[in-house]
């Protein structure tokens, strides 16, 4: 009994020593090795920044975002010059002429001027070339579309890399803490002869162990950020906001995705510019049978003379059609047709091999959802259960009940535990985002412009 009373008493002031850092101090003065270092802390943001900010940032400022519309640009470039097969054109040129030795009335220079307009009537092939055109427009606007979409998601998953790595920080940081005060405790405890000096040590082990933590959760947090200035556009200078709704979306989501399919091949606008692709090469394939159609056009002309002799007019004007038949052109519009439809027939097969993709896109992104909410689910159990051992651990281990082992196993544990959970919880994320993006949505429910 008496040495159990001494035991309890020596728990006791313990107790105090463990709440009185002072006391503790002033005891350990001459015993303790000089308190570790801080633990390096993330750079304090100066505002909140969400997923939808950090895509419209991206939007705005990334080069990727920049050159989309300069694609369309160029397709209504191309469509304007196929358009000019059926527009006129209206021709001026002067001519003036000098001699060494005079004409019949005196001149040795004599100038003319002529105007000619001309107007294509029948341009067979030049139908084939603006639909084609007219097409590849429609094509180069929706992979506009598409450029900027997949900048989104690639923004919306760096966005979530960057919040996994802060809360990978965030439990070595708690991790940390919890090492420094267990320290505080085995060293406390070694010095009222309670627990072996051995305690202490294996502290220290943990405290090192817990700064390595840090300093590699800092270092990926820092490349994380990096990461994502790069797609915004600008310097990472704001605190994230998590996203709830992604995050209560990837909880609650079912398999109402497989009616979707069907929508979603309507609304991908990948598949839209394949398929518009593919109609630009057949009407690209058709055009070399419409070289065996005679073309027609006319054309009127005004010449002009600003100093006619007696014998000649000062002005002439005359009116041409123009019948042109390439009847032969040694199989030289054959070869093209047979180029053109190959290309045609190739870029059909990848259209198909990409809608059928979408039903599999969709089947795996599915699969991935499922397995990674119940992975969470898990991990959230794991971290749950791994709190209350290490609480339980402590108390057993401030009562002699524990080693120090035993301790910093459970640390060790539940910093474990809280990382996995963090990266099921991307993993979740990220596999909503595929579903998202295989359903042909995009990133957040906010449409993005074209």
């Amino acid at each position: 009994m008496p040495s159990r009373r001494i035991v309890g008493a020596a728990l006791v002031a313990l107790t105090c020593a463990r709440t009185s850092p002072a006391a503790a101090q002033e005891g350990l003065r001459h015993d303790t090795p000089p308190p570790a270092a801080p633990a390096p802390q993330a750079p304090a943001p100066t505002q909140t920044l969400r997923m939808e900010d950090a895509i419209k940032l991206a939007l705005t400022y990334n080069e990727r975002a920049l050159k989309a519309p300069l694609r369309v640009e160029q397709a209504e470039g191309q469509l304007a010059r196929a358009r000019t097969a059926f527009l006129p054109t209206l021709t001026a040129n002067g001519a003036g002429t000098w001699r060494a030795t005079e004409d019949r009335s005196g001149r040795q220079t004599t100038t003319s001027g002529t105007v000619t307009l001309a107007q294509p009537i029948v341009a067979p092939s030049a139908f084939p070339l603006y639909a084609q055109a007219s097409h590849q427009l429609e094509s180069e606007k929706w992979g506009s579309v598409q450029d900027k979409r997949v900048l989104a998601f690639d923004t919306a998953r760096s966005f979530l890399q960057v919040l996994t790595a802060q809360r990978v920080f965030d439990a070595a940081s708690r991790r940390l803490e919890r090492a420094r005060a267990n320290l505080q405790n085995a060293e406390a405890r070694a010095q009222a002869q309670l627990a072996s000096i051995n305690d202490a040590t294996r502290a220290q082990v943990e405290l090192a162990s817990s700064l390595r933590e840090v300093a590699n959760a800092q270092g990926s947090l820092a490349r994380a950020q990096t990461q994502l200035g790069f797609l915004i556009g600008r310097r990472l200078d704001a605190t994230l906001s998590g996203p709830e709704r992604t995050d209560r979306a990837a909880e609650e989501f079912e398999n109402a995705a497989h009616a979707q399919v069907q929508a979603a091949l309507d609304r991908r606008p990948d598949v839209r510019a394949a398929a518009e692709r593919s109609e630009a090469l057949r009407q690209s394939a058709k055009e070399p049978l419409y070289r065996l159609i005679p073309t027609l056009g006319a054309s009127g002309q005004v010449r002009v003379l600003p100093d006619p002799l007696p014998t000649e007019r000062a002005h002439d004007e005359t009116v041409t059609l123009n019948l042109s038949w390439n009847i032969f052109d040694a199989g030289a519009r054959y070869a093209d047709r047979r180029t053109r439809l190959a290309q045609a027939e190739s870029q059909s097969l990848d259209e198909r091999l990409l809608r059928r993709s979408v039903q599999t896109d969709v089947d795996l992104a599915l699969i991935q959802l499922r397995t990674a909410r119940e992975v969470f689910r898990i991990a959230s159990d794991q971290v749950t259960a791994a709190q209350r051992l290490t609480e339980e651990t402590e108390i057993l281990y401030w009562q002699g009940l524990a080693r120090a082992l035993e301790l910093t196993t459970a640390n060790g544990q539940r910093f474990d535990a809280e990382v996995a959970r963090a990266s099921a919880r991307l993993s979740m994320e990220q596999a909503y985002l595929e579903l998202r993006f295989a359903l042909g949505l995009g990133p957040v429910d906010e449409d993005l412009p074209r």
